[in-house]
């Protein structure tokens, strides 16, 4: 399951698929045209602790466009270990990061950070699913 509300927050079952699409608007606020070789970073820190980069992809514009999917596999969001509650970290998403950096989505004064909730999944051995029900 994934829901994203209306302040960017990620909630994330652990270890499902991240899809997003993101847009970005230039200095003057209009929509910001995507050009070949930009380059978009997805990053997760621990909460409070931003020092602490728990996963960060790099995704590369290959043609000009408006948006810019990030997709995360099921494995990237399987950090940590099993959970039984909710475990929140905060993310950021920036545009050229080495060059000439950018924050799209992060930190903002009014909202404070961005968080990037892992929920529980399920969890344990393998089971013989030939003896469901009884």
């Amino acid at each position: 399951m994934v829901r994203i509300d209306e302040e960017t927050n990620i909630e994330i079952t652990r270890g499902d698929i991240l899809p997003l699409s993101v847009k970005a608007k230039d200095k003057d606020g209009n929509e910001y045209t995507f050009k070949i070789g930009d380059v978009v970073r997805f990053k997760i820190t621990e909460k409070e602790n931003v020092e602490n980069v728990i996963i960060y992809k790099d995704f590369i514009v290959e043609a000009e466009t408006l948006s810019v999917d990030i997709n995360l596999n099921g494995e990237e969001t399987k950090f940590g270990h099993l959970i039984n509650e909710p475990s929140e970290y905060w993310y950021e998403i920036e545009l050229n990061p080495d060059t000439n950096p950018q924050t799209i989505i992060g930190y903002t004064l009014d909202g404070g950070a961005k968080l990037f909730i892992l929920l529980p999944e399920g969890g344990g051995e393998e089971i013989d699913n030939g003896n469901v029900g009884g």
